[in-house]
């Protein structure tokens, strides 16, 4: 490795400690708020069309993925970006960082909801809960990189998933709202908090 080559190396080494470091900003409210009414929408979708949208355990799961997966892919435009506009140059590597802290946990929620529907469909009625626990998870880690008061969503998604797996659990049956008041009022309370956030530092500036 000749000199440009070993600087080059040491640049990308000092932005990714720097990525790591730095409050991430890519996350907007607007975004936020509307994959938390994607959410209710659902749940009234599945409330007023169970027959189609929640005939079965198996089919209320996919329909959920589905609808985590469309508000999934409305956050991650947004913020890519808010993050090129707000990180400039620093972009790539604060995207890059995030995702290191988001995909571990997005992927054990898509490998647990498959292996649950493929190979124990009786035990579909977990997936939800789990799905909340794991959404905290995530929250939690992010806190040195977020405001640090999405530790408060983090929780109410711990909470929620906690009271969704007794629920489920006792009788089995999986209702729209399981998810809807959870992911609704998540996203709200996010969009909350990346708001005051976005406020205190238009104050600072």
């Amino acid at each position: 490795m000749n000199d440009v080559d070993n600087a080059l190396s040491q640049i990308a080494d000092i932005q990714a400690q720097l990525a790591a470091s730095t409050r991430f900003r890519g996350f907007g409210p607007e975004a936020m708020l509307l994959a938390g009414l994607l959410t209710l929408l659902a749940a009234v979708a599945q409330t007023i069309w169970p027959e189609s949208l929640a005939s079965d355990p198996i089919r209320y799961v996919i329909f959920w993925a589905a609808i985590i997966a469309g508000g999934a892919v409305i956050i991650c435009t947004e913020a890519v970006s808010r993050s090129r506009w707000l990180h400039g140059r620093m972009a790539d590597a604060m995207l890059g960082a995030t995702l290191r802290q988001v995909l571990p946990f997005a992927a054990t929620q898509a490998i647990v909801a498959f292996v649950v529907c493929q190979f124990a469909p009786d035990s579909a009625w977990i997936v939800p809960g789990l799905w909340q626990i794991l959404i905290a998870l995530v929250g939690f880690s992010a806190v040195p990189n977020l405001p640090r008061s999405i530790a408060w969503a983090a929780a109410w998604f711990f909470l929620c998933g906690t009271v969704v797996l007794i629920l489920a659990g006792s009788g089995k049956v999986l209702s729209p709202w399981m998810m809807g008041i959870p992911f609704a009022v998540g996203h709200a309370l996010i969009a909350l908090v990346l708001h005051r956030a976005g406020g205190e530092k238009h104050a600072q500036n």
